[in-house]
């Protein structure tokens, strides 16, 4: 499929799963070059670029120097990278504020905030030397909202996202390079079975009465925001299902006190 896309380098990070995987592979039905970022790669994700021109490096975001480098000894046909997409991020645990783990804690905040920073600060001098990108932010509803149980540190970073994003935009205005921010509101990807510690329990509860977005959908306006024509700017996009109206509203077919559920449990921890 030839388009605007055909051709063009996309760097996106966290790209071994979930969102950041579906995203790779929505770039590559349009024939663009993919860098993918991760820290744990599946094998059977590999299978799915074979017709792809693709580079994949084992990055952790939170090392500036490891990103760094990694621009730095990008092959010759990777180097001019057209589309940024941040999207390295994770949230830990549900506990309140006051029991959440320091290394947690850092954990989130040096991830979802630090890494794309860094990042940025990484491809961004190419861009503004070519006059010409996309950075594309995966922000959260969290961003605007906090569902106000456990998501205290997630929610920060994400309200860090934010400002990130309107403050950049406003340094490139004088350039052709677009800022974009997606917010994804509830999805069912292997984002919700990591905050939960490997634990299913939640997922299938979180998930059950109503039909959540899937990582395709959330890619799919991804490729939407980069595939327009440059002076077309989705500067923000919000994505939720049907069910959902905000953070705290789903309407769900059974009665499911999620939110009470979950305080109860780590208020007796």
């Amino acid at each position: 499929m030839n388009t605007e896309l055909s051709g063009r380098v996309v760097l996106i990070t966290g790209a071994s799963s979930g969102i950041g995987a579906s995203t790779a592979l929505e770039f590559a039905k349009y024939n663009s070059k993919l860098i993918s970022f991760f820290v744990q790669l599946k094998s059977q994700i590999l299978k799915q670029y074979s017709e792809t021109r693709i580079h994949i490096d084992r990055v952790d975001v939170r090392d500036k120097q490891a990103i760094d480098d990694a621009i730095g000894k990008l092959p010759q046909e990777f180097k001019g990278i057209d589309v940024l997409i941040n999207n390295a991020g994770l949230a830990i645990g549900f506990e309140p504020l006051e029991k959440k783990p320091q290394e947690e804690i850092q954990t989130v905040l040096e991830t979802n905030i630090n890494g794309l920073i860094y990042v940025i600060q990484a491809v961004l001098p190419g861009m503004k030397e070519r006059n010409s990108g996309d950075i594309i932010m995966m922000g959260s509803i969290s961003g605007q909202q906090s569902h106000g149980f456990g998501n205290s540190i997630y929610a920060a970073s994400k309200h860090a996202v934010e400002g990130i994003t309107d403050s950049l935009r406003k340094e490139l205005v004088k350039t052709k390079i677009r800022v974009l921010i997606i917010r994804p509101g509830s999805v069912n990807t292997e984002f919700t079975l990591k905050r939960s510690r490997g634990s299913s329990e939640f997922s299938e509860i979180y998930y059950s009465g109503y039909e959540p977005l899937n990582a395709k959908d959330i890619a799919e306006c991804v490729v939407f925001g980069a595939n327009r024509p440059t002076n077309v700017v989705i500067s923000e996009l919000t994505v939720l299902p049907n069910a959902q109206v905000d953070v705290v509203t789903i309407h769900r077919d059974t009665n499911i006190d999620l939110f009470g559920a979950l305080a109860e449990k780590y208020s007796k921890e």
